[in-house]
């Protein structure tokens, strides 16, 4: 009797997580829940993907999130990809010293559309 090989399915990617036009501190403590479940989505070796071309509103509690989002993908294996960010979301990071590390988590796809 022939032996079936026991190959593991290869990597899937996990939907990626739109971002709301609103990522302040009245927002928060409701995207917080919903984004602690979207964590477990996706494999280790694939990047966790935000769209985050709506975002309209930010302020330092709506980044800090993004920020503690960014850590606990990190601590499970994971990378974090922003895919277009808003020229809201990059002055917000801009303006609290964080447009280094926004450069750092803009995604492949979006790397000639942030020039």
């Amino acid at each position: 009797m022939a032996r079936r090989s026991k190959t593991s399915p290869a990597p899937t990617v996990a939907t990626p997580l739109a971002l709301p036009a609103e990522l302040t501190i009245y927002t928060v403590g409701a995207l917080h829940p919903q984004w602690l479940a979207w964590l477990g989505q996706g494999p280790a070796e694939v990047p966790a993907d935000l769209q985050a071309a709506a975002v309209e509103q930010v302020d330092a509690a709506g980044l800090q999130l993004l920020l503690s989002l960014q850590r606990a993908l990190a601590q499970r294996g994971r990378s974090l990809h922003i895919q277009a960010p808003s020229t809201v979301l990059r002055g917000g990071c801009e303006a609290l010293g964080l447009g280094e590390w926004l450069k750092d988590q803009i995604g492949p796809m979006a790397e000639g559309a942030h020039a």
